[in-house]
């Protein structure tokens, strides 16, 4: 054997034997990283499909009549659309509107049974503006009863139970809504939590669209 052949195959002894000994820190780095300190916030791979359920006019799986309709159209057409994550809300046309309040936009429903070790729900809406147009036209957001009653800016609900969700939109003064037939898309975001968790992965965010201008709009 030559010295530069011996020279060669002493280089690759040493290479093997840095891989073997690195790779066991490796593997413990990754079991390391893995592990979280928290079981209840983690829940960054689940989805609010398997806590809570939206639902619109033509998919609520009780056929709940009286949800709100698209605002201007002739036939009348649902405002909700959709179910889950997969809900739009269109209203329809309030140009130059004082404050109205549209209720059953949607439902909630809890499932029935909730995951293992998950209590009562508690749904909080919170609102975000067009991000184009950058104006709000919802005012408020509240989830009340299916008969109106006991509205509030959250709901805590057990398995099983619905709830409606109702909105208020005003598109005046004309100083805040400038121009005519602009189509505003406000975002209403829907964040389920519950006793032991407190993370924002589970939420429904829900477009909702308001014409500010004539006839129903798009």
């Amino acid at each position: 054997m030559t010295l530069r052949s011996s020279r060669l195959l002493g280089a690759a002894a040493w290479l093997a034997m840095a891989v073997t000994l690195a790779l066991p820190a490796m593997r413990f780095g990754r079991r390391f990283n893995s592990v979280s300190q928290n079981p209840a916030n983690s829940v960054s791979a689940d989805s609010p499909d398997n806590y809570l359920r939206l639902y619109s006019g033509s998919t609520d799986p009780s056929g709940l009549a009286g949800y709100a309709v698209k605002r201007g159209t002739s036939p009348t057409a649902p405002a909700a659309t959709g179910s889950d994550l997969g809900l739009t809300v269109a209203l329809g046309g309030f140009k130059n509107q004082p404050a109205t309040t549209l209720t059953r936009v949607l439902t909630v429903q809890a499932l029935s049974p909730l995951p293992s070790g998950v209590g009562p729900l508690t749904i909080t809406p919170t609102l975000a503006a067009d991000p184009v147009t950058g104006r709000q036209p919802i005012t408020a957001v509240s989830i009340s009863n299916l008969d109106g009653s006991g509205a509030a800016p959250t709901a805590t609900l057990a398995a099983g139970a619905e709830r409606q969700l109702n909105v208020t939109v005003r598109t005046q003064p004309s100083s805040v809504f400038p121009g005519n037939n602009i189509l505003h898309t406000a975002t209403v975001t829907l964040a389920v939590t519950y006793p032991g968790y407190s993370g924002d992965f589970l939420t429904y965010p829900v477009p909702v669209s308001v014409w500010d201008g004539n006839g129903a709009g798009p």
